[in-house]
Order: C-alpha cells, then structure tokens, then sequence
C-alpha cells in the first residue's frame, strides 16, 4: 500500500506532515515520491487566506484525478473551516479537524465511502503530546513542535478559530522527540508552534526548551515565527552566548508599519514598540538576521499607511519580508467592513517583494569578504546550497558529499537574494 501527501500552507503544517508520514509507514505503508500511484491521498491544508483555501481545493482535485480510486483523506486547518466545501468534491472519503487529525490512521476507511465522513471534534486546550517522531524529507534540518493555538485575537486571523486556544506540548514529550530527531542525525531544530513565545506548560516556558535542548549533541536550535511582545530578553541572551546553540534569527511579523492599521488588526504593539523590539535584538546580539510578515491592502491600509509600511522596512534593521495579499475571511471581524480592490491589494503585494529582493541583497552585501558557517542541506544546479546561522543563503562549489555538514565559506559575491562563495580548506 502506498500513500501520497501533499501539504499546504506553514511550517507547523509541514510539521505535522512529517509526523504522520513516519505513522503510516510504521504501519506498513511506502510513501510516494511524486504523489501518484497511491492507494491513500492526504491533503494537509491551509485556511490563512481566501486564497489559500482555493488551493487547497484545487491541489485536492488534482490528487483525486492522478490517483483514480485512491481513498482520500483531506486534514488540518481548512477542514476545519471548510468542510462542506471540501465535501462537496467527488472523490472526498474522509475530512479531519485540527484535533483528530495525527489519529488519521484510526479513521481511514478501508475502502472508498459514498459519502465523506466528517471527523470534527472540539479542540483540547490542554496540554499535548505527541507519539510519533517526524520524519522529515531532508537530512540538515527539521521542525520540533512545541505549541499550537493561538490566544491573539487579531481582527483580520482564522488561525484561533481552526487551531483552538493556545496550549503547550508537554515538556518532557517534547525533549524525547529532539532526544531521537539529534540520534537520527539532524544538525538543526526549527522549532514550530502558532504562537510559540505564549509557551507555558508546568512552569517551563520557551527559555527553558531552548535551555534544555542546549544541552544535547545538536549545533543548532532555530525558533521560527514569534509574536512581537512575546521575545524574552533572556532569549537573546542566549543568541548572543557563543556557547548557547540558539541562533542568532528572529522572524517577528509586523503586519503593518501604520498605527491606526496596526489598532484596527488588534495587534498587541504600535510602530514605535515594534521598533524597539528590532533594535534591542540588534543590540544584543551581533549578526543577528532579522526577517518579518506583512499583510497588504486591508481595509483601513490608505495610502499613507501602505507608505509607512514600505518606509518602515525600508529604514528598519530588516533583513526580509513575506508579503501577504489580504483577502475576507468569513469567520473575522473584517469581513464586514469595505475592502480594497483586489488588484491594488496586488500592486501592494508586489511593491514590498521588490522591497524585499533589496533588502536581501543588502543583508547579502554586508557579509562580503566574511567567513560564515553553513549548514548545508542540499545540492541544486552543481552549487551545495545551505544557511548561516542569521539565515543568509549560502551557495559553493565543491567535490565530495557535503550534505549535512557544517562549512565554513568565504562570502564573495552577492546574487541577489543568496549569496556565493568558497568554502575554506
């Protein structure tokens, strides 16, 4: 039997992929490389915009036309949300929630359904543990999944809606996982959650996951996505320690750069606040990469506050941004309020990645002639292809099998969003 996966959306949702991927192949099950000649499809899907939802029906759709006859499983967030929709896709066996749906392989029919059956059950906000270990698609690095749920109630986010009340996964369950993930040679921990800086379970907070995973085999820990507000200080006093594994990264969503913008999303800081935030991980730790989130053309984002948003990163110690196009959310207090034409929603979108290419290749410039360590991952195009530590791409030429390996490369040339190099003898 073979199942095929395919998954949308973030990091967490990659996460979780993994772990239900290495459950089904304890159960008997080979994993498809190309998502064809399945017996089983799983769709892990995404709801975090309009459009997001749209491929997720479309990608569902396509597994069900490569995989004639294959019971299909479709998970996660915009099951959650969206279930009549995706019920009303021929082909849908089997739709699950945020709560059930690691459990996937106690629900799977044994056979095609007429009807699908819906798995929706109220989302524990205790804390959680997890059985199985992930298995990831590469050797370098993977995600370890520390919390889930969000308690931030953003006026324009489903997210606490489809992932529940913020809630920690179990510190010594958590610890186990890394304990296997360092044996099976994994070099760097992602750690993953909706909200990971709210961590809280039986006194322990982030500090101390981070603290507790510095004492393994492991070169590298790597927080992903964490809320402004939420950065304790002694995390990067961590950073900054050469003998502390945390690297010197944080990826903190700004949203917008435009007070009134930031009030009407009920985001937990203004401009000013966000910017102390930035500077006060510059200060602390040197080298430090610093990336963000934007979300263009909601509903009160005039043209000045499009402007204060560009100038922001433009000024701002920011090393990237993902910019994300609004769309309505049903299910969001925004939904009511008049919109923004889609298509300047665009126009705004494609500004501020154009902002960001430049910001990246300054990001890049600022490393030349430095030696930077790179963990390298993978090899594309001739080039092996990894990440320093603050997250600059790093690419090089060299003989031999390097993947997975620490290399320290001489930074020579900027190419536009990564740069290139000569690793050292």
């Amino acid at each position: 039997m073979k199942v095929a996966f395919h998954t949308l959306g973030c990091r967490l949702n990659q996460s979780e992929t993994a772990v239900l991927t290495r459950s089904f192949e304890e159960a008997g099950y080979g994993v498809s490389s190309n998502g064809r000649g399945a017996d089983v499809c799983v769709v892990n899907t995404c709801t975090v915009t309009g459009a997001s939802d749209a491929k997720c029906r479309a990608s569902i759709r396509r597994l069900i036309r490569e995989n004639p006859g294959a019971r299909v499983a479709v998970i996660g967030c915009y099951a959650e949300s969206g279930f009549d929709a995706i019920g009303g896709i021929e082909g849908v066996d089997l739709i699950v929630g945020n709560q059930e749906k690691l459990n996937l392989l106690h629900y799977l029919p044994p056979e095609k359904l007429e009807e699908p059956r819906l798995i929706k059950d109220r989302i524990d906000p205790e804390p959680f543990t997890i059985e199985h270990i992930g298995q990831s698609t590469t050797r370098a690095r993977t995600s370890l999944k520390i919390q889930d749920g969000c308690d931030f109630i953003c006026s324009f986010c489903i997210i606490p809606r489809v992932r529940g009340r913020a809630r920690g996964r179990v510190f010594d369950n958590l610890i186990k996982e890394a304990h296997t993930l360092v044996d099976q040679g994994f070099r760097e921990l992602v750690l993953t959650g909706v909200n990971i800086g709210t961590y809280q379970v039986e006194g322990q907070s982030l500090v101390e996951v981070v603290d507790a995973l510095a004492q393994l085999d492991l070169p590298r820990v790597r927080i992903s996505s964490i809320e402004p507000t939420t950065v304790d200080p002694r995390l990067l006093e961590r950073m900054a320690d050469p003998q502390h594994n945390l690297v010197p990264y944080l990826h903190l969503p700004l949203q917008s750069g435009s007070d009134p913008v930031l009030k009407a999303m009920r985001r937990r800081y203004d401009r000013n606040a966000y910017l102390d935030e930035l500077h006060r991980a510059v200060e602390a730790v040197p080298g430090i990469g610093i990336g963000t989130d934007v979300l263009l053309g909601t509903p009160e984002e005039d043209e000045k506050a499009f402007e204060d948003t560009c100038q922001l990163i433009t000024d701002a110690p920011i090393d990237y941004a993902h910019a994300f196009t609004y769309s309505e959310r049903e299910g969001t207090t925004d939904i009511k309020k008049t919109q923004i034409p889609m298509e300047e929603r665009k126009r705004r979108t494609k500004v501020v990645c154009r902002l960001s290419s430049r910001k990246r290749a300054e990001f890049g410039a600022r490393h030349l002639g430095q030696d930077v360590e790179v963990l390298v991952e993978e090899q594309r195009e001739g080039l092996w292809v990894g990440h320093a530590s603050n997250f600059l791409e790093v690419k090089f030429e060299s003989p031999g099998q390097l993947e997975n390996r620490l290399v320290t490369v001489k930074v020579e040339e900027v190419c536009g969003d990564w740069v290139k190099g000569t690793p050292r003898d």
